[in-house]
């Protein structure tokens, strides 16, 4: 069993007063990008095991915290619940997606273990598929539902898929440092004010998020602020990315940046501009050309 789990950016990011159970509510557009990284399962051995490999592997665990693991435990626990044994699992997980970016990759990995272990096991209705992955985390539910866009809300619980635009290529720009997603609404919190609680928003019909003119007036994320003003290095990159025309954004609660361009030869232009201003591999920075929605 093998699949492809691919990263996301939050085009539109939207964050609202806390509800009964003390989260955020939230109303975010998502992207699929082609940045992926490879699961493979083999049915093996007892419990559940895995191996972690790539070029972004460095900080992800190969325990049972990982979010493959504790996704597979899960499933098993309810597909194979009454039963006396069940099967072993061996995972292997080639990292692509930096961790701790904002881009989903632990949630779209989790989101993976999912749909292999439901295909091979179809013993669990949907509803009981998208509840597991809404307690794992709020991300998971995108890649649980693989289409290339969807808006959310409901700490991205309630999603509707949407027609997406025509690809575009885009840039994804991952500092040496991650931002905890505490951390950031705990700065959105602060730098709010009670007159300014988050406010309402009113977004067009769901046919016409389908070109990029509407969606390029929709991008918005809350804890975008917050965050670039404690990392000023983060902000002057978002600075370039804009001055080159590209749609830029933080996506999440970062720290990567995402840009969309018209065409590669623009993209091109922005990537030498930040690497001529030392945003590059050898101050820890990380690019990866994407293509996006897919």
């Amino acid at each position: 069993m093998i699949t492809r789990c691919h990263a996301k950016v939050n085009l539109r990011l939207r964050v609202f007063g806390r509800d009964d159970t003390g989260f955020h509510g939230v109303e975010t557009i998502l992207l699929r990008t082609d940045l992926a990284d490879t699961l493979s399962i083999e049915e093996a051995g007892e419990g559940i095991s895995i191996t972690v490999e790539g070029e972004a592997a460095g900080e992800v665990p190969a325990s049972p915290d990982n979010l493959c693991v504790r996704a597979a435990d899960r499933f098993l626990a309810e597909a194979f619940a009454g039963k006396r044994t069940r099967p072993g699992l061996r995972l292997s997980l080639v990292k692509r997606i930096p961790a701790g970016s904002g881009l989903g990759g632990g949630s779209a990995d989790a989101a993976g273990t999912l749909r292999l272990l439901s295909g091979r096991w179809p013993a669990l209705p949907e509803r009981n598929l998208f509840r597991i992955a809404g307690k794992i985390g709020s991300d998971v539910p995108f890649g649980l539902l693989d289409v290339p866009m969807a808006l959310g809300w409901e700490r991205g619980r309630r999603l509707l898929p949407l027609r997406p635009p025509p690809e575009r290529p885009g840039l994804l720009l991952s500092p040496p440092f991650s931002v905890a997603t505490l951390d950031a609404y705990e700065w959105l919190a602060a730098s709010r004010t009670d007159e300014d609680p988050g406010g309402a928003s009113i977004l067009p019909g769901a046919t016409r998020l389908a070109g990029w003119d509407a969606l390029e007036r929709l991008v918005r994320n809350d804890l975008e602020m917050p965050v670039l003003e404690r990392h000023p290095s983060l902000a002057n990159a978002r600075s370039i990315l804009q001055d080159s025309g590209a749609t830029t954004s933080m996506t999440g609660s970062g720290s990567s940046l995402f840009a969309v361009f018209e065409d590669a030869a623009d993209r091109m232009a922005a990537l030498q501009v930040l690497i001529d201003s030392g945003f590059d591999a050898d101050a820890g920075w990380t690019t990866h050309e994407v293509r996006l929605p897919v």
